[in-house]
């Protein structure tokens, strides 16, 4: 692999807006700082529709959480799980799944004290501070190893994560990496958004979110992975119907199907190891 995330980047950096943060913004809750909600006003004014995304977002995880635990799946490895507020994996999961468990990682330390905080001790969902770039050090770590039966079939969750991932080698990686380590039958969701519906707007959006060291990597990107570049990360994958598809075409609701008719410039899919 070409490119590793560098000490530098690690820790909490105030100064730099953080996604879990702007997400929990332009979804409605409190846990941010100026700095978050100044660069989502900001990412407004280049994409109105930009808090309809994060909410078709949201939406698409409570139905994909869903339908992995209508699949059978009781333990989940969520990789940049954000703040658990506003929807959260943990929060799905404790109206669907009894005896669920779950690890959250995430490398940012405000989400994991936060994720600590409201986890507990001695409860199902566990907070890993670890990066995804490694995922074979993701996977070793004794959290994982005490929480997670790794025999057994395990519900992977990238939900937003890979694109702040600008290294199309890393993202892979990160993707292969953490299938390589589950059995058949596991399955992974996975959502991100796309350069294909509005390429303008996710340029500029590409350019600000670089500019402001949201995303970091060794390489830069003058727009986002388009749909067939998404698709390849899912590519040994058996896709639940109906696929990888925009957002809130995956297996709507009748008031959701209602209230948002149009596509909007995000995928997201579950896919099963076979």
């Amino acid at each position: 692999m070409s490119s590793r995330w560098s000490d530098e980047h690690a820790g909490f950096h105030p100064e730099i807006p953080n996604e879990a943060r702007i997400l929990d913004y332009l979804t409605g809750g409190k846990d941010h700082f100026a700095v978050d909600r100044e660069f989502a006003e900001q990412a407004l004014r280049i994409a109105p529709d930009l808090r309809a995304v994060a909410l078709q977002s949201r939406r698409f995880l409570r139905r994909a959480v869903t339908a992995l635990v209508d699949e059978g799946l009781r333990q989940f490895i969520d990789v940049g799980c954000g703040l658990p507020t506003q929807g959260s994996v943990d929060q799905i999961l404790q109206k669907t799944a009894p005896h669920y468990r779950l690890v959250c990682v995430d490398n940012d330390p405000v989400v994991a004290a936060h994720a600590a905080s409201v986890f507990g001790i001695g409860g199902p969902a566990r907070i890993l501070a670890a990066d995804a770039r490694d995922p074979d050090a993701l996977m070793e770590d004794p959290i994982v190893a005490s929480t997670i039966k790794l025999d057994e079939p395990v519900g992977l969750i990238l939900h937003s994560v890979l694109a702040v991932i600008p290294e199309d080698d890393v993202a892979d990686h990160i993707v292969q990496g953490l299938l390589a380590r589950v059995p058949a039958g596991s399955h992974l969701l996975l959502t991100h958004a796309i350069s294909d519906l509005a390429p303008d707007t996710t340029a500029k959006l590409a350019t600000l979110y670089q500019e402001k060291k949201t995303v970091r990597g060794s390489t830069t990107r003058s727009n986002l992975r388009t749909a067939a570049e998404v698709a390849e990360f899912m590519r040994n994958l058996e896709l639940l119907p109906p696929g990888l598809v925009p957002l809130n075409r995956w297996r709507p609701d009748a008031a959701e199907r209602e209230a948002e008719p149009r596509a909007v410039w995000a995928l997201g899919g579950v896919g099963r190891k076979p």
